[in-house]
């Protein structure tokens, strides 16, 4: 089990914001969660192909993870709605960025 505990995604989604937007890319807050929620989805959508919903999951060792939970215009929306609609607490933030891999620790890199 890991020793710190994961930062609250209030205090994640500010500082990666701020790292997108100071290296020329966008980001926006598509849904505000509970301050000290830890509940994060990241929505990327590179310039070309299909856009992609990564979720902030918990680990075996007490520590998170990210995991791809949908591909694709229609499959991203309907994760994010229901995502949102299980927990409201959820935050989902999006990406505009040719590889949101460098501004996420974990995150998947783009194909």
């Amino acid at each position: 089990m890991s020793g710190e505990p994961e930062p609250p995604a209030s205090l994640v989604v500010p500082a990666l914001l701020r790292r997108v937007f100071a290296a020329g890319g966008f980001a926006a807050v598509l849904a505000r969660g509970h301050e000290a929620g830890s509940a994060l989805v990241l929505v990327h959508r590179p310039a070309e192909g299909p856009p992609r919903a990564f979720e902030r999951v918990p680990d075996a060792r007490g520590g998170v993870v990210w995991r791809l939970a949908a591909t694709g215009e229609e499959g991203v929306e309907r994760f994010c709605a229901r995502a949102r609609g299980f927990d409201p607490d959820l935050w989902i933030v999006e990406l505009a960025v040719p590889d949101p891999a460098r501004f996420v620790a974990g995150l998947p890199a783009a194909d």
